[in-house]
């Protein structure tokens, strides 16, 4: 990375958030995670055009991800900085409370929900844990907010409608089928479709009856970066678990990210009966079925940030509103887990100032809080994410430096 760029990154976000100083950047912590030496050597081989391949990273998360203001604006900065591999991975047609910054999704016709974090669906649950199910004359529509990069983009979808196949309309009303691949006893299948950049506005997808949708992908087949924002409002990082094991790694083998970042917590915080020991159990499982799954990928957990509670139950923080009941374990025991599971971590909260930040980011101005002190403003968002921008090329120089530094056998 350029250290003019690092410079401006910090010039830029001291003018959004004044109350962080350029040198209080909150660093991105390295415990041990054997894959990123391999990640920081592709993104500076990318930004030194000697790598032609794209470098996928992949968002779970909670409503901070759902959102896509935080993952968003990482997204932005880091195709800035290495280039646009595309829009990535989007959820399986609109989904209320979802959002993507890229992509407006249109559902018509029937369709029907099932979400990996409520105990009355069922599923074999692929990656991201929804699966939109046509019940008849069900059309997705696919809207770019934005006009698409020039060159060669792929359109890929995840799905399972037994021996009938998915159609696909173009914007010139040209209609055709799409061919499933892979195992045919595989609880999901990919179909894929080269198009032009002309093409990939106003896409129209065609279920057959009961045909089963989970996932969405758009890639420009170029050198640069996908950030996939696989959010679910509402959830806690044990949504993992309840994907099906096999998708998990015949997904992620297929996606083959190099890095996975981790960021949930705020509903697990706001549980007033957090066993500390229960919840670390879950979120090493999480880990562990994510690395398996993706050997080569680097995980990044990232802490749950500052928020604030009015009523009770909640716990006394030393704030002028009291904390969520369980925030302090939630972000001591990420924190451990970081450190036993060797990944890398990010404070959000620290980034906030600490645990009292959210009822400071509220009284900026612009506000970087919403009123309901548990998400943040678009313009929060934008100065977190671009805090961790600078974090995580802060830490990719830092080590590279070592290595090139470090005796050689």
């Amino acid at each position: 990375m350029k250290y003019a760029t690092l410079g401006l990154g910090l010039l830029l976000l001291a003018k959004v958030l004044p109350a962080v100083a350029a040198d209080k950047i909150t660093p991105l912590l390295d415990y041990g995670d054997r894959k990123a030496p391999a990640l920081w050597q592709s993104l500076r081989d990318l930004e030194d055009k000697k790598r032609q391949e794209p470098i996928r990273i992949i968002q779970l998360g909670d409503s901070h991800t759902a959102g896509d203001y935080f993952s968003g604006q990482l997204r932005q900065r880091l195709q800035n900085q290495f280039g646009n591999a595309g829009i990535g991975w989007l959820t399986p047609g609109y989904i209320t409370n979802q959002r993507s910054a890229q992509v407006l999704l249109r559902s018509s016709g029937s369709w029907k929900l099932s979400d990996a974090k409520q105990h009355k669906h069922s599923g074999v649950f692929p990656v991201g844990g929804f699966i939109n199910t046509s019940a008849g004359n069900s059309i997705l529509e696919i809207k770019v907010k934005e006009a698409p990069a020039s060159g060669k983009w792929r359109l890929s979808i995840w799905q399972n409608s037994g021996p009938t196949l998915w159609s696909l309309a173009l914007p010139s009303g040209k209609v055709y089928k799409l061919p499933g691949q892979g195992d045919a006893k595989a609880a999901w299948k990919l179909s894929t479709e080269e198009l032009g950049a002309e093409r990939v506005n106003g896409l129209k997808l065609l279920a057959p009856s009961g045909g089963k949708l989970g996932g969405v992908i758009l890639d420009r087949i170029a050198p640069g970066i996908t950030l996939d924002a696989l959010g679910n409002n509402g959830s806690v990082a044990n949504v993992i678990n309840r994907w099906d094991s096999s998708s998990l790694r015949s997904q992620l083998q297929w996606r083959n990210p190099q890095l996975i970042i981790l960021a949930y917590g705020t509903n697990e915080a706001f549980g007033k009966d957090l066993v500390p020991e229960t919840y670390e159990a879950e979120l090493r499982q999480a880990i562990r079925s994510l690395r398996g799954a993706a050997p080569e990928a680097a995980i990044l957990l990232v802490g749950a940030p500052s928020s604030a509670k009015s009523r009770p139950p909640h716990i006394n923080g030393g704030c002028r509103l009291p904390l969520p009941p369980s925030l302090i374990k939630v972000q001591n025991s990420q924190r451990r887990i970081a450190r036993q599971e060797g990944t890398l971590y990010w404070d959000w909260s620290a980034m906030m100032g600490g645990n009292c930040g959210a009822q400071t980011w509220l009284k900026q101005k612009p506000a970087l809080m919403r009123p309901d002190l548990v998400h943040l403003s678009p313009e929060g968002y934008v100065a977190s994410a671009d805090a961790l921008y600078i974090a995580l090329l802060d830490e990719m120089d830092k080590a590279l430096k070592r290595l090139a530094a470090s005796p050689k056998n």
